[in-house]
């Protein structure tokens, strides 16, 4: 802690050294006719050369400020997607403190013929939008070989616990989805495909804490959308990345190596009427890591009946691919049919080794196990979209329909040994062996259907309908060997759960004045459930149909200030996993058990953004949630046995404070900063007893960057998350610092990254949990600290041109499927 406190403290003052230094402002706005053009990019050039100085991006009413410390000639270059570029005539700063005022300038369209636009612009590592946060992840260095998880982990406002369960502002129940598709995946699972896939085969981040009414009402703290790679350039083109990594794991002074290797390959096709691109990600991760549980047992008049510690070392290793190919026709220019393949496979084989003692309330030994666990995973994937645009005019009214099939094949054959030992640690009798089959298969359907609407005066309509069903298939086949023959286990099961969720949304969005702005919008959904366990002849039902309702206003006070006000009804429905009634262990002692009663959770959410220049965002945020899904611990006393569940326990308040900072300090040197203060408390009944948990924290995102000559950039960022509450677990501090260096080479075709994670071995997890009769106390390390290096080669054409943005039609269902790694 102290470590990561003086890093901050002399960030911040030589931040505040560098703020005092004098710099001359260059401000303007870019119209076309009398509109005003967001997102164009303004370049200050020198006027003798057109060397580059600085770049900006104009705001949502075409503003923009340069900020300088040069002095001479210089000149403007406006360009903009689907105009045609602008020089404005040249202007002399003779002062470091001088402010030019270039007025405004005015750009015209672009011919039909659509000529290509050179990309002059390097996307900032935050940006920004009036209802999202955006993090382009190749703008980090220091994201260079780093997996998705590593991304999110550091990207603001999210939080990820020991289990992969990841946190928005300080509330779980996010849904994380890709290329705007849901993953189905349960918490476990997610936290698998994102621990797998590389950073290289990711575009863009989208972070939403207040959704419309046009996403899936699901995820109670908003949505995470993980964009991958699709290139809109003209030609053949896209990129190689090559990348090796070590991780580096102690314990007990010896030092272990894990090697991990990430490469990528994104390419896109663009001629005419036709766009085919894809990507390759081929990937190979060693790794370990260690858990220790600390549990205490007591009588019910209070005293301590036992304790119990468990140690298990995790050893690990597995490959997997990731690919997408896709191709766009566009018929006519009305007219666009596209198709989407992706595909994950993960492939690998852990070994957990786990030591549990028991001991007497003295601290004697009383008994032990010694488990050992042959874990082989096999997560296949396979996604397939079919999607249609039809566009009525050029003013945006348009009709989209997609259709999408997912596929989850998933297998894990495990065998679990168990030594029992007495309190001189000798071995009592023959090993326990346990034999596990347990596959998986989850087929969704999806049908998704889109109409937008503007009309004259800022007025403009939404609506759609979305249909998707879901089949879950898991079997757990455990059997016993006896010592003579394997016999069937009575925690065998089969369970099957279908689910039809039938929806549809209206959005409405009116411009009232010149400085006021509003949408409303109402959703509602469906829902129809099914579940059956083969195994015991049972089965339940259930149908409800909900309404979502949405707000947005916003309010102009001037050209730098603004005001926004949302309000969201959302809900979180249970993981797929989590309802399945089956027993997945550590060891003989600790397992993990699902609940097929959990119930849907509900909340209400409110925001309140100030915005001041579109750029520094101040946000109050409240939710409040009932049916909290929540993961408990339940306990045996009289067998030492912990079992963890899933249950609607509690009821959840959020209150929070969060502010977004960019600091352009010189032309080489940018800093972003994001701060979240929040207070979370639960209240609720855990065996008859009231639970009321609360807790105020804090956490950190801190990232410098610098550009340097010879195309050199360098980055140092960071993160401290304090003691929070996360469900009924405290979780104690955790930091990070993340070193990155780069340099463009081969004309700029190519990239050289080296990227040093964690160099000092800070971040590791802890946490507790007292609650009820339930003391247990969790700590987690792994490699963090880890070195890598890659190069990347761009080939093709440097010139992009129009390309349709869509969205498919999978949102939720994907977020809520998949097996435990």
């Amino acid at each position: 802690m102290k470590k990561i406190c003086i890093t901050l403290a002399v960030s911040c003052f030589s931040m505040l050294l560098l703020q005092a230094q004098h710099m001359s402002r260059i401000t303007g706005t870019v119209k076309s006719g009398e509109k005003a053009i967001e997102a164009a990019t303004v370049t200050l050039l020198m006027a003798k050369d057109s060397a580059v100085i600085k770049i900006e991006v104009t705001d949502k009413n075409g503003k923009f400020e340069l900020l300088s410390s040069g002095e001479g000639r210089f000149l403007l270059l406006i360009s903009a997607v689907g105009f045609e570029n602008k020089y404005t005539a040249p202007f002399t700063v003779s002062s470091a403190s001088q402010t030019i005022q270039t007025g405004t300038t005015d750009i015209a369209i672009q011919s039909r013929d659509m000529k290509a636009v050179v990309i002059t612009v390097k996307k900032p590592l935050i940006e920004q939008k009036i209802d999202k946060l955006v993090v382009n992840v190749d703008a980090a260095p220091t994201n260079a070989g780093a997996t998705a998880m590593e991304v999110l982990e550091k990207s603001p406002g999210i939080t990820v616990d020991n289990d992969g369960n990841i946190s928005l502002k300080g509330k779980a129940g996010v849904i994380v989805m890709m290329d705007g598709k849901p993953t189905y995946l349960s918490a476990a699972d997610l936290a698998n495909l994102l621990k797998n896939t590389p950073a290289s085969a990711i575009n863009q981040i989208e972070i939403m804490s207040n959704p419309s009414s046009k996403y899936d009402a699901a995820g109670n703290s908003g949505i995470i959308n993980i964009k991958t790679k699709k290139s809109l350039k003209t030609g053949l083109n896209g990129s190689i990345m090559l990348g090796a990594s070590a991780g580096f794991f102690s314990k007990n002074d010896v030092l272990y190596v894990q090697p991990k290797l990430q490469h990528s390959l994104n390419f896109n096709y663009r001629k005419n009427k036709i766009n085919i691109f894809g990507n390759y990600n081929p990937n190979f991760n060693k790794r370990k890591n260690e858990l220790t549980i600390l549990r205490k047992f007591y009588n019910e008049d209070g005293t301590l009946n036992a304790s119990a510690a468990l140690n298990t070392a995790f050893n690990g290793k597995g490959d997997n691919h990731s690919a997408k190919l896709g191709a766009d026709y566009y018929i006519n220019n009305k007219n666009v049919l596209g198709v989407v393949f992706t595909g994950f496979g993960f492939f690998g084989d852990f070994a957990p080794s786990t030591i549990s003692n028991i001991y007497n309330p003295d601290g004697s030994l009383q008994s032990g196990l010694h488990s050992a666990t042959d874990n082989n995973i096999k997560f296949r994937n396979y996604t397939g979209n079919i999607n249609y645009k039809h566009s009525f005019d050029s003013l945006g009214r348009e009709f989209t329909i997609d259709v999408d099939y997912v596929k989850y094949d998933n297998v894990s054959e495990m065998l679990l040994t168990t030594n029992a030992t007495d309190k001189l640690g000798n071995t009592l009798g023959d090993p326990i062996l346990l034999k596990g089959h347990l596959p998986s298969n989850i087929d969704i359907y999806s049908f998704k259907s889109d109409y937008v609407h503007p009309f004259k005066k800022d007025f403009k309509i939404e609506a759609g309908i979305k249909v998707n069903y879901v089949k879950n298939n898991n079997i757990v086949n455990y059997t016993r060997y006896d010592g003579e023959e394997w016999a069937n286990d009575f925690r065998s099961n089969h369970f099957i759960y279908e689910e039809n969720i039938n929806a549809a949304y209206i959005n409405i969005n009116k411009k009232l004045s010149e400085r006021w702005n509003a949408q409303a919008g109402l959703r509602a959904e469906n829902t129809n459930t099914k579940g059956y366990q083969v195994t015991n002849d049972s089965a339940f039902k259930r149908h409800y149909t909900n309404l979502f309702p949405t707000a947005f206003v916003s309010y102009a006070i001037n050209k730098n200030n603004q005001l926004t006000l949302s309000y969201s009804r959302r809900v979180n429905r249970p993981n797929y996993q989590d309802l399945n009634p089956f027993i997945y262990f550590l060891d003989s002692l600790t397992y993990q058990k699902g609940n097929p009663y959990l119930l849907p959770q509900f909340s209400h959410n409110m925001e309140l953004s100030h915005s001041f220049r579109g750029k520094f965002i101040t946000t109050l945020n409240y939710s409040k949630t009932t049916d909290v899904i929540s993961q408990i611990l339940r306990q045996n006393t009289d067998e030492k046995t912990t079992f963890q569940t899933t249950e609607n326990v509690s009821e959840f308040r959020n209150i929070g404070l969060a502010v977004t900072a960019p600091f352009k300090w010189t032309p080489w040197f940018n800093t972003s900063i994001f701060l979240n203060l929040y207070n979370n408390q639960y209240k609720g009944i855990y065996n008859g007893s009231p639970i009321d948990a609360s807790n105020t924290a804090y956490m950190v995102n801190l990232t410098h960057s610098f550009t340097f000559a010879r195309g050199f950039s360098a980055e140092l960022s960071g993160f401290y998350r304090s003691e929070g509450l996360n469900g009924l677990l405290v979780m104690n501090e955790m930091y990070q610092m993340s070193i990155g260096l780069q340099k463009n080479i081969m004309e700029g075709k190519s990239t050289l990254r080296l990227n040093i994670r964690d160099p000092f071995g800070w971040q590791k997890f802890g946490g507790y949990m007292k609650y009820g009769d339930v003391d247990v106390t969790v700590k987690n390390r792994w490699d963090t600290r880890q070195v890598t290096a890659s190069f990347t080669w761009r080939f093709g054409k440097n010139t992009i041109a129009p390309s349709r943005k869509r969205a498919t039609g999978v949102s939720d269902e994907i977020n809520r499927a998949g097996q435990a790694n």
